[in-house]
């Protein structure tokens, strides 16, 4: 017998006395959706890291249609082959797959971009804003305003670009959307050592909100991803000390860090309508490690 994705859970038996059992949804006898998101358009920006090019196959394998934005032409030239055992065999690649090498901080490439993929696929429907990068740990005292500014730059203009010119195209549509912002831990908690990393981070809560807020009436839903340490591969300890990798772990309550497939999977959920009742909120996908 094939199975549902669903547990096989006896709804029917009676419930403890006063409690009161909610209705049975006839959607739990439904098979789990393979394609849902047939048909949409996603725009990627820092497409042509890790996280974006695991998501972009993940996205592709659920039905979408894909613009890849990254400043490094020869990353996405390399997404490429990667990428083309996500769609059906037979299939041309260039159908469903669109790359633009772009500065993601640049208001005139950001809203160029967007054009470009309106363009090419006809309409807009989620954006995953994840352009950004970590500076290397320096002492409170030792940190300047062009550090800082590099970093407000990289993490927090970029996705304010993003919103914007997504945004705009969405209300025009009238169809609504999702708008996925990727942030990490460094967002919800300080880390000594990070003082600009950290503001950028925390500057994303703030524009996801105040974008949630006024972009709710278009039903334009937008969200935050929170993202600890990815084990992408040999080189995710980069930056880091082993003695604060081991912290950190040793922090996190499921004891482990993340895959590039635990953070695909939550931003293909809020990119499809399984999410679209959620809006301004900050997911987590930490394992634990921050719980508070």
């Amino acid at each position: 017998m094939q199975s549902t994705g669903i547990s096989t859970l006896n709804l029917n038996k009676p419930a403890r006395p006063g409690i009161e059992r909610a209705p049975t949804s006839t959607n739990l006898a439904r098979p789990m959706p393979i394609h849902r998101l047939e048909d949409k358009v996603v725009f990627i920006t820092g497409g042509g890291g890790k996280v974006g090019v695991e998501t972009a196959g993940r996205l592709l394998i659920e039905g979408a249609n894909v613009a890849l934005i990254d400043n490094s032409r020869e990353s996405l030239e390399a997404a490429v082959p990667v990428l083309k055992a996500a769609i059906p065999t037979g299939t041309p690649l260039e159908s469903r797959l669109l790359t633009i090498a772009a500065d993601a901080t640049s208001e005139a490439d950001v809203e160029a971009c967007v054009k470009k993929t309106v363009q090419r696929f006809g309409r807009l429907d989620c954006a995953l804003l994840n352009a950004g990068e970590r500076d290397e740990e320096k002492d409170l005292f030792d940190v300047t305003a062009e550090d800082f500014d590099k970093m407000m730059t990289m993490n927090a203009k970029s996705a304010f670009l993003g919103v914007k010119h997504v945004a705009k195209v969405l209300r025009d549509q009238g169809e609504g959307g999702s708008i996925i912002i990727r942030s990490t831990i460094a967002g919800l908690r300080g880390f000594p050592g990070l003082i600009s990393y950290s503001a950028s981070r925390f500057a994303l809560r703030g524009i996801a909100l105040t974008a949630a807020e006024e972009l709710g009436k278009y039903n334009i839903r937008v969200n935050t991803i929170h993202t600890s340490i990815i084990n992408s591969g040999p080189d995710y300890k980069e930056g880091w000390s082993q003695e604060r990798l081991d912290e950190l772990k040793e922090e996190t309550a499921l004891g482990r860090f993340g895959s590039l497939d635990d953070v695909a999977n939550v931003i293909a959920f809020l990119a499809s309508d399984d999410s679209k009742f959620m809006t301004g909120g900050h997911l987590k996908v930490d394992g634990g490690c921050v719980t508070v």
